[in-house]
């Protein structure tokens, strides 16, 4: 059996012969594509376990967050969280401490619960050890070692072994949680921004381009008073540039600057927000956002999506496509001819629209959508429609 860690005598305290890769694979796969999955894979090496396996869930949920077995077939997984999960009898272990299969579950649990028991001979074997760790968000990890009914039965010395995992476990979860949620909110932000249609382009404290979204490339790729070279911005005109330089160089900002963009086409000016990133002193030290710019088309707001509008309103795809229409400015017949339909289909959609969210006419349509979706409440809505109440 390979070991987790050598004692120098029997019954000394156990220390890891290899614990710092145990270690580095777990803290190191807290950013992986595949969180935890190289750190099962170690622990699994390490401890002689034929499997692996890590569960993420919130408190009394009735389907696992994340499952993961490394190396086993996929469908097992899927299948366990699917019908197994709410009905599995080892869980709830003593917070912290390692338990055994057979020392937790009686047989007469198992004899009542056959679909357990059948996944178990199917799967693996009952010779299992697990531990649970909760934090104080409610996210819960549930980490369980398996071996074959071939491979020797876990011992005290292996309880011990993963038990003296569990303080860095706590540790791990407490980021991972950190990392988690700090993406979600990551990805709120920048989806309220490109609702907005905002382009957003991120520098280093050298005025260097780190990332930009969809909206910003858009806007520099056309090259219209404001342009992309390389990793820096630059401008139509020299004044723009130097407004920006002189900006980035006095390092601090106390308010944002804004900066009128004229554009040659005429299109109408753009308008540039320059902010501080706020960011400690080692990330900007390290490269790390130091600025922020954020470009905004105010003469040609955001266009108005369909699926936005369904899922804030609640509608039907066809529903929302029609009140979309009808938000752009498009009379009834328009928005049928635009949408492939009849007039009458037009109308009772719209009557739909109407006892689904509570508005009576159109114009009170008009008024819902560009002021329930970010960014459509600035002043520029569409040409009014004529009114009808379908």
């Amino acid at each position: 059996m390979s070991e987790l860690y050598a004692s120098s005598e029997p019954g000394a305290d156990a220390v890891y012969d290899n614990l710092p890769a145990v270690l580095a694979a777990l803290f190191d796969s807290l950013t992986d594509e595949e969180p935890w999955s190289t750190f099962l894979d170690a622990l699994s090496a390490a401890s002689g376990a034929t499997w692996a396996t890590l569960i993420l869930t919130p408190g009394a949920a009735e389907r696992p967050g994340i499952i993961l077995t490394p190396g086993a077939d996929p469908s097992i997984g899927q299948d366990y969280a699917a019908r197994l999960f709410a009905g599995d009898p080892f869980t709830g272990l003593p917070e912290g401490k390692v338990m055994h299969f057979r020392d937790f579950v009686s047989d007469d649990t198992l004899r009542h619960n056959a679909a357990y028991r059948a996944f178990l001979t199917e799967t693996s074997s009952d010779e299992v050890i697990g531990v649970d760790i909760g934090e104080a968000s409610g996210l819960e990890l549930r980490l369980r070692l398996t071996r074959d009914v071939d491979q020797p039965p876990f011992d005290r010395d292996d309880h011990a072994r993963l038990e003296s995992l569990v303080p860095h476990l706590r540790i791990a979860l407490r980021l991972f949680d950190r990392l988690a949620a700090d993406k979600m909110e990551q990805q709120i932000y920048a989806g309220a921004i490109a609702q907005m249609a905002v382009g957003m382009i991120i520098l280093d404290r050298e005025g260097k381009v780190i990332r930009l979204n969809a909206r910003a490339s858009t806007l520099l790729s056309e090259g219209d008073g404001i342009h992309l070279s390389g990793d820096r911005v630059t401008f139509d005109v020299s004044a723009h540039a130097r407004h920006l330089r002189d900006t980035v160089k006095a390092g601090d900002l106390a308010a944002p600057v804004t900066i009128r963009i004229e554009r040659p086409s005429g299109r109408g000016d753009l308008l540039l927000v320059i902010g501080g990133a706020n960011a400690p002193d080692y990330v900007m030290a390290s490269g790390g956002p130091a600025f922020v710019l954020f470009l905004n088309d105010p003469v040609h707001p955001p266009e108005i999506s369909a699926d936005a509008v369904r899922e804030t309103l609640g509608l039907t795809q066809a529903e929302a496509a029609t009140a979309t229409a009808i938000a752009s400015g498009a009379s009834l017949a328009n928005a049928a001819k635009a949408l492939g339909v009849s007039l009458n289909t037009v109308r009772a959609h719209l009557r739909a629209i109407f006892a689904k969210t509570g508005v009576k006419r159109q114009s009170q349509l008009v008024h819902l959508v560009h002021h329930s979706l970010p960014g459509l409440s600035r002043g520029s809505a569409a040409p009014p429609a004529a009114d009808s109440d379908a």
